[in-house]
C-alpha cells in the first residue's frame, strides 16, 4: 500500500501554510487533551484551544486560506477568538486530522483523532520535548523476556521473540543514531571560537545527553558482552529445536498474524536468525563508536590546547576581534562602523636616505639542485613523529602521577582539591577527567552537575576516588 493510500492527500498542507506555528499550537492541545480524557468534547476542546494560543490566535494570516465551497476567508466573520478557534477545528477536518462524531443520547459534538493522526502528533511533539529521555535496557530487555520463555516453556514464547526482535531493532537504531550524533558535535567543533564553547557543550550536551544517557549504560548497566552470549545461546537451540519451533510456530498461527504455517515458520526463523547476526555483528558498531568518541576528544583537547597556546599579544587580540566580527555577520558591519568612529587609523610616511631610487641590477639566474620531493611516506612519518611528541607531552603516565600527586594518601579528592597554577596543570585535569573511568586508570569519577570558579577557570565540580581492589 502506497503512503496516501492511507492517508488525506492534503494531511500535511497545514505545517505548510503561513499560520503553521498555530496549526501546531493547536495539535499540541489537541493531544494534551487526548492524554488526559477518554472523550474530547468540541465546546471542551474549543475553551482549550482559546485559553492556550491566547492573542496568538488573533495573530493569523488569512491572505492564503480558503474554506469549503471555495469561499475566501474575507468574507467570513473571523474577528474573535472563539469564531477563529471553530475555524480550526474545522480546517482540522477538512484535512484528516480529525473526525467529528455525535454522542448516541444527544446532538453534542465529540472529537475523535485517527491512529496515523495520533502518531505523527506524537512525533512533532517529542522534537519540542526537553524532557530527557531515558536509555531502554534493550540488551537486557532481549536477554530477560528469552531466558523466562526458555525456562517455563509457556504460551508466551512466541511473544518473547518478538519481544527480543523489536528490541533488537531498536538497539541497532539507537547505537546508530549515537554514531551519528557522535558525528554531528565533532563537526560543530569548528563553529567554537572559546574554550569555555567547548567545555559548555561537552560537559552540558554531549556529556548529559550521549555518554551519560546511552554510551555508559552500554558499556556498564545494559553491556552487550555481557548478555550476547546466553542470547545467542538461547536463540540458537530454539533452532536447533524441531519440536519447541512447533509449539512457536502453534502460538503464532492464534495470533491471526499468518495466513499458512509456511509463512509463520519461515517468519519465525528469519527473526531468530536476524538476532543472532546482529549480535555476532554488533562488536563492529560498538567499536566505530568507540573510535569516534575518541577522535571526539581528541579533537576537543587539540583545540582548546590551541585556543589556550593562541597569541596574546596586541597582535593576537586584533585578529581575535576581527575573526568574531567575521563570524558575527549579522552585526558586522555595525561593528566596524564603531571602530571607525572610534579608532582613527592613517598611514604615514616619511623620506629619508632609503628612500632614494635605485636601479635594479640584472643578473642570470644559477643552475641550482633541484629541491627533492617529498613522498607521502615522509609526511606519514612527519604525522607519525608529530602524534609521537603530543603523546609524550601529555602521556598517560603523567596524567596518572597529576592525580596521585594530589590525592596522595586520601581516597577521595575534588577539583577544590587541585591547584591550577597554568594551563598545563589545566590542561592535565582536563585529561585525568575524560580517563577516569578507563580500566587502566587508578580512580574512578563522578560529576555532581554543580559548578566552581578556581583562579581563571569554571570546572565542573568532580569527584575521583580511588578505586578498590
Amino acid at each position: 500500500m502506497k503512503l496516501f493510500d492511507f492517508l488525506p492527500q492534503n494531511l500535511f498542507s497545514i505545517l505548510s501554510s503561513k499560520n503553521k506555528e498555530i496549526y501546531i499550537e493547536a495539535l499540541f492541545v489537541l493531544r494534551k487533551t487526548f492524554k488526559q480524557e477518554m472523550t474530547i468534547k468540541k465546546s471542551d476542546l474549543i475553551s482549550m484551544i482559546i485559553a492556550s494560543l491566547d492573542e496568538k490566535i488573533l495573530e493569523m494570516d488569512f491572505s492564503e486560506e480558503e474554506v469549503e465551497e471555495n469561499i475566501s476567508i474575507y468574507e467570513k466573520n473571523l474577528n474573535n477568538p472563539s469564531a477563529i478557534a471553530h475555524w480550526l477545528l474545522r480546517r482540522l477536518k477538512e484535512t484528516g486530522w480529525i473526525e467529528i462524531e455525535y454522542q448516541i443520547d444527544s446532538f453534542d459534538e465529540n472529537i475523535t483523532l485517527p491512529d496515523y493522526s495520533i502518531k505523527l502528533i506524537n512525533i512533532l511533539y517529542s522534537f519540542t520535548d526537553s524532557t530527557t529521555r531515558e536509555y531502554n535496557s534493550y540488551v537486557h530487555s532481549t536477554y530477560s523476556s528469552l531466558r523466562t520463555a526458555e525456562e517455563e516453556r509457556d504460551k508466551f514464547m512466541f511473544t518473547a521473540l518478538l519481544t527480543a526482535y523489536e528490541n533488537t531493532i531498536n538497539l541497532v537504531d539507537e547505537l546508530k543514531t549515537l554514531h551519528n550524533n557522535i558525528r554531528r558535535y565533532h563537526q560543530e567543533l569548528n563553529d567554537y571560537i572559546t574554550v569555555n564553547d567547548i567545555l559548555k557543550v561537552h560537559f552540558d550536551e554531549y556529556k548529559n545527553l550521549i555518554m551519560d544517557r546511552v554510551y555508559h549504560p552500554l558499556k556498564t548497566l545494559d553491556s552487550v558482552p555481557r548478555f550476547k552470549t546466553p542470547i545467542i545461546k538461547i536463540l540458537s537451540k530454539w533452532l536447533d529445536d524441531q519440536s519447541l519451533r512447533e509449539d512457536i510456530l502453534e502460538q503464532a498461527m492464534l495470533r491471526g498474524k499468518y495466513n499458512t504455517k509456511e509463512e509463520a515458520s519461515e517468519d519465525i526463523i528469519q527473526k531468530i536468525q536476524e538476532i543472532i547476526e546482529i549480535y555476532e555483528a554488533i562488536d563492529n558498531m560498538l567499536t566505530e563508536i568507540d573510535r569516534k568518541n575518541s577522535a571526539y576528544t581528541r579533537a576537543s583537547i587539540e583545540k582548546m590546547r590551541y585556543f589556550l597556546n593562541a597569541d596574546r599579544s596586541i597582535k593576537g587580540k586584533l585578529v581575535g576581534i576581527l575573526t568574531s566580527i567575521a563570524n558575527n555577520k549579522s552585526e558586522g558591519n555595525n561593528i566596524l562602523k564603531i571602530m571607525e568612529e572610534s579608532v582613527n587609523i592613517f598611514k604615514q610616511a616619511s623620506l629619508d636616505d632609503k628612500s632614494l631610487y635605485m636601479r635594479i641590477s640584472k643578473h642570470n639566474r644559477d643552475e641550482t639542485k633541484p629541491m627533492e620531493i617529498l613522498t607521502g611516506d615522509s609526511e606519514e612519518h612527519n604525522l607519525d613523529t608529530f602524534i609521537a611528541r603530543i603523546k609524550r607531552n601529555y602521556s598517560n603516565k603523567k596524567v596518572m602521577d597529576f592525580i596521585r600527586k594530589f590525592m596522595s594518601d586520601k581516597n577521595t579528592i575534588t577539583t577544590a582539591d587541585i591547584s591550577l597554577p597554568d594551563d598545563e596543570a589545566f590542561i592535565l585535569l582536563i585529561l585525568a577527567s575524560l580517563r577516569g573511568n578507563d580500566k587502566n586508570s587508578f580512580y574512578n569519577i563522578e560529576f555532581s552537575g554543580d559548578y566552581i570558579n578556581k583562579n581563571r577557570y569554571r570546572l565542573p565540580y568532580i569527584k575521583f576516588t580511588k578505586k578498590v581492589k
